[in-house]
């Protein structure tokens, strides 16, 4: 007696696209980067990564900044503008827009810091913006609210919806007094 044995096998299509689209595979991988944006034979902007995934292929090539970033920018004199540290961001080099996520803080060179946790970045329109909860500490007052629009150099800002103000009693070695 002859025995027969068959077998097929039947893949789910979209198991297969899954598995070949290579699109959303990172081109490069880079670790530790410290890359450095210069005009004009001056330093415009620093960025440190812990690592950086690019994607470069489909209609909008992106940038995944990984295990923190921090961003440098300097005036026209050479002097520290801002920073800016994140857990995590997007930058989309077409756009020239950036979304940092995750511990944000923004920190600027008279002393103003923000805190949130998404904060967009329009470097086209040079402002930054969020939706989210944002706490900004100055030498003065700390403030609450959500949403907020600012000049990318911090230098002005908006908050969307208040939601509360401490002044900051400087006479009274840091001694904190709701208003």
């Amino acid at each position: 007696m002859i025995g027969m044995l068959v077998s097929s096998c039947e893949n789910n299509i979209e198991d297969v696209n899954r598995l070949t689209n290579f699109e959303e595979l990172p081109l490069q991988t880079i670790y530790e980067s410290k890359i450095t944006y210069t005009d004009s034979g001056r330093v415009h902007l620093i960025i440190e990564a812990g690592k950086i995934d690019r994607f470069p292929a489909g209609e909008e090539p992106y940038d995944e900044f990984n295990n923190g970033i921090r961003v440098l920018s300097f005036n026209k004199k050479g002097e520290l503008e801002s920073e800016i540290t994140a857990d995590r961001a997007t930058n989309f080099p077409k756009r020239d827009f950036m979304v940092a996520k995750d511990s944000v803080v923004l920190k600027d060179k008279e002393g103003k810091m923000l805190n949130t946790e998404l904060l967009n970045w329009d470097n086209t329109t040079n402002k930054i913006y969020t939706d989210k909860f944002v706490k900004i500490t100055t030498p003065s007052e700390i403030l609450y609210g959500d949403g907020l629009e600012a000049e990318q150099d911090f230098s002005r800002y908006e908050i969307k919806n208040i939601k509360g103000r401490i002044k900051i009693d400087e006479s009274a070695d840091s001694t904190l007094q709701t208003e």
